[in-house]
């Protein structure tokens, strides 16, 4: 009986340690002093930005709050990872408007992907297509 509960609080201890690639969106405040500190260096650069938290999560910073005058704003209408092997694609949509007054429209957001494991290529796809990162930081 001993042998048997032992093997079951072991195989609960290793399934709990196991983990799965999922992603949360974030409000900015709050975060972590480096994580705020990498927003502010990068919130007037438009795009989507990187930020290496060691090998256990990423940070995904999508920006399209700057905009020029007479041009139309950006905001983000999904995101979602997916991998494939050794690549994680961080897969995000776009949508331009006029109406710079809309508060419901997301022109910045953040996520943190937690990752199961170290990958070799992070890319991401814009409404479909390979895109690259504005600015990519942390510590590995």
């Amino acid at each position: 009986m001993r042998k048997l509960l032992s093997l079951i609080v072991i195989i609960s201890v290793l399934t709990g340690c196991s983990s799965e690639l999922s992603f949360s969106e974030l409000p900015e405040k709050g975060v972590k002093k480096d994580i705020q500190s990498f927003i502010d260096n990068v919130k007037d650069e438009n795009g989507v930005h990187l930020y290496f938290e060691k090998q256990k999560a990423v940070y995904v910073y999508l920006n399209g709050s700057n905009v020029k005058e007479g041009e139309k704003a950006t905001h983000f209408t999904d995101f979602n990872v997916e991998k494939n092997g050794e690549t994680l694609s961080i897969l995000y949509n776009t949508a331009e408007t006029a109406d710079y007054s809309n508060q419901s429209l997301k022109h910045e957001l953040l996520y943190k992907v937690k990752l199961d494991k170290k990958y070799e290529v992070i890319k991401p796809v814009s409404n479909g297509k390979e895109t690259s990162f504005g600015v990519i930081s942390g510590n590995q």
